[in-house]
């Protein structure tokens, strides 16, 4: 099936970088031992955080074949396009996109950003704890390059990881100027985001994963293109909404890319496997999965709080999603639209749902909100 692109990534280069959505102000923390890196730094005034000279684009490969089945809720927008408001900031010209290939594999063993020895590297299977066994087996399926370059998983990212061949489709969708990746993990999303958009604003709570995230990001060439940002989301989110409301905007965000811990509701919480996407645990619930069980705040209160910065979101969830709460998420509309099934009047905006699958296997579902659903 060829891939359809959404409204936003379909509009001209310099009609793209003219339109943004709800802007945002700036982040709170970065990683530790940036280099240039200030906690202060607001999004478009002060330099994002340099690794290695400038990586060109790369032509991802992989030997996975991925299916992609969509399916049009009907509870979709009329007016996408007016869902965009204009700004008269455009995005710097550091963030031009750069065309080529990417220097992935370069040798940045003796980077500050290189955690070589923070996390173990497995080579062999026999060296693999049983716990990771089965994901190691499929490491070319998180990382293609896994055996080339030194990449670096720990054991919530081994579990957790988004599949290379999806996170590049997914990639490709969200082609935008500003992302965020809101849970990052290890990086396996925003390293593909870097590819497609102009900025990627890597965020994640865990200061190991987070470094992580970036060590992976530098071995495929692409880390001057991410901003680490070490922060829960739901609370740096809080934050951003409340100056939004009092400060002058300096930056924007075009999209943000939701793919939360599908957590067993009310588990310990040292189950981290069942804390992850990926991990067993939401398979718990049968045949379908309750968004009250993302942590670390239920999915629909999630998603309300990323759309009051963009409507433009893509959520990344179990296959077995409760597929009716998900279309429940839709905005009302301002007034009820004449573009319904069998011409009924429609009341609220389109969501489009993908299953993700890998050759024969249903991974997960991505469902895509405002300017992000397919033309």
């Amino acid at each position: 099936m060829p891939r359809s692109r959404s409204l936003f990534a379909s509009l001209p280069q310099d009609l793209r970088r003219s339109i943004r959505t709800r802007p945002l102000v700036a982040h709170d923390q970065v990683a530790d031992n940036a280099p240039g890196a200030d906690s202060n730094t607001l999004l478009g005034n002060g330099p994002y955080l340099p690794t290695q000279p400038a990586s060109p684009d790369s032509s991802r490969q992989t030997e996975v074949s991925v299916s992609i089945e969509r399916m049009s809720v009907q509870a979709g927008s009329s007016k996408r396009p007016a869902a965009l408001s204009e700004s008269s900031s455009p995005v710097s010209p550091a963030f031009k996109k750069r065309k080529g290939k990417s220097k992935a594999g370069t040798d940045h063993t003796d980077h500050p950003w290189d955690c070589t020895g923070l996390v173990p590297r497995y080579k062999d299977y026999s060296d693999v704890p049983s716990n990771i066994k089965k994901y190691f087996a499929q490491r070319h399926l998180y990382f293609p390059l896994y055996d080339t370059i030194p990449l670096l998983l720990d054991d919530i990212g081994w579990y957790s990881v988004t599949p290379q061949p999806i996170a590049a489709h997914i990639a490709d969708r969200c082609q935008s100027d500003v992302i965020i990746d809101a849970f990052c993990g290890v990086g396996g999303n925003a390293i593909e985001f870097a590819r497609t958009c102009e900025r990627v604003i890597a965020i994640d709570n865990d200061p190991i994963r987070l470094r992580l995230a970036r060590h992976n990001a530098l071995h495929c060439g692409v880390a001057d293109r991410i901003e680490f940002i070490l922060a829960d989301f739901t609370e740096w989110a809080h934050r951003r909404i409340e100056r939004n409301l009092t400060e002058p905007q300096a930056s924007t965000v075009d999209v943000i890319f939701l793919s939360p811990p599908w957590g067993l509701f009310g588990s310990p919480r040292d189950m981290a496997v069942s804390l992850m996407p990926g991990g067993p645990e939401y398979l718990s619930y049968g045949k379908t999965y309750p968004l009250s069980a993302v942590e670390p705040i239920p999915g629909d209160q999630l998603f309300e709080i990323a759309h009051k910065i963009t409507p433009n979101l893509a959520y990344f969830l179990p296959k077995n999603v409760d597929l009716k709460e998900l279309a429940g998420l839709a905005q009302t509309l301002d007034a009820p639209s004449q573009d319904g099934s069998q011409g009924q009047e429609r009341q609220r905006e389109w969501v489009e749902i993908e299953e993700e699958w890998v050759g024969d296997k249903l991974k997960a579902v991505t469902a895509y909100f405002g300017g992000l659903v397919a033309e």
